[in-house]
């Protein structure tokens, strides 16, 4: 069986949870469950993005940016000499190229993939490709697959960095088998995943006048504040814009750290009292957001820690327990 490894992102885990926990953000993205994570290395902060331009009529959709994306990372490769590019996987080494040796863990995602053959044997192929592609790539981990004990399969893994926003992660991965008589079986992938865009009702509604903040201070955290209403329409809409901002919880398989049930609940409500929207931002955990219009709940969000932060700014507020998502001492 070879390993499928997930998305190594952070999410959102139990209030009850003090020791640290695992997490899935559903398919229906409506929240998280729980799995074991990847571990990758940082990549370059020296790349730029490979991505296409975007057509003069039209802005190209996530997806669409991860097509061109994961298009161009795969041009990217640069053939061995004498190398010759095949039509379908080989089957040298068992049919084991058929399959990628690791494949992120989510549904957003393009997987570019080209096979070829080349003289040589697959670890002198394997390093002639690592030092030939270009310097904005970063080593990103390698791998051995062995039968009995001896080795059978190799792979490098390279990365670009994040496109803040849109593409989570962009990886290149090269992986080479034996395919006898002097010549050595190659796998290309190019693996991006894309951020799913928001949906244009996940907003805060236009009609708000007020936003109550009150602090959930979960486990470990002693007495919360007094909740603070807010009603100043300057203030009311700048905090109402940081929520609207907040990203798209990614799914996929995550782990994440220690969740005490830290948290801020901001209640926007109407001109007569009405709730209109409630947003829930953990600071521990993941710090998944929960977004609710109308009673109706929407996407899960993320980076609940900054958006508390920067919440807490604006209304002029001074919560201990609300400035960071450290655990404090029992």
């Amino acid at each position: 069986m070879r390993p499928l490894l997930g998305l190594a992102l952070f999410a959102s885990c139990g209030a009850m949870a003090v020791t640290g926990c695992a997490a899935n953000a559903a398919l229906s993205r409506t929240g998280p469950a729980a799995t074991a994570p990847s571990t990758r290395a940082p990549a370059s902060s020296q790349a730029p993005s490979s991505s296409a331009s975007p057509s003069p009529s039209a802005t190209p959709s996530p997806r669409q940016r991860a097509e061109a994306d994961a298009a161009a990372i795969r041009a990217s490769f640069v053939p061995p000499p004498g190398a010759r590019r095949l039509t379908a996987a080989p089957g040298a080494g068992g049919g084991v190229l058929k399959q990628p040796v690791q494949i992120p863990g989510t549904p957003d995602l393009v997987d570019d993939t080209s096979w070829w053959q080349a003289p040589g044997q697959p670890t002198a192929v394997l390093a002639w490709e690592k030092a030939h592609l270009p310097s904005r790539f970063a080593s990103d981990g390698s791998s051995i697959s062995s039968q009995y004990g001896v080795p059978t399969a190799w792979s490098d893994e390279f990365s670009l960095p994040a496109v803040p926003a849109v593409l989570i992660s962009r990886e290149l991965v090269v992986e080479v088998v034996s395919a006898g008589k002097g010549q050595t079986a190659i796998r290309v992938d190019s693996q991006v995943t894309w951020l799913p865009a928001k949906p244009p009702g996940e907003r805060v509604p236009a009609g708000a006048t007020s936003v109550t903040i009150t602090e959930l201070p979960g486990l470990s955290r002693g007495k919360p504040p007094a909740p603070v209403t807010i009603t100043n329409r300057d203030e009311v809409r700048r905090i109402a814009s940081l929520a609207d901002s907040l990203p798209v919880f990614p799914p996929g398989d995550y782990s994440c750290p220690a969740d005490d049930g830290l948290a801020v609940n901001l209640t926007f409500r109407g001109a007569h009292g009405q709730v209109l929207a409630v947003v829930v931002a953990d600071q521990t955990g993941c710090g998944t957001v929960s977004f609710t219009v109308g009673g109706k709940s929407l996407l899960t969000l993320w980076d609940g820690e900054t958006f508390v932060r920067q919440v807490l700014k604006v209304a002029g507020l001074h919560w201990p327990g609300s400035q960071t998502g450290v655990m404090m001492p029992g």
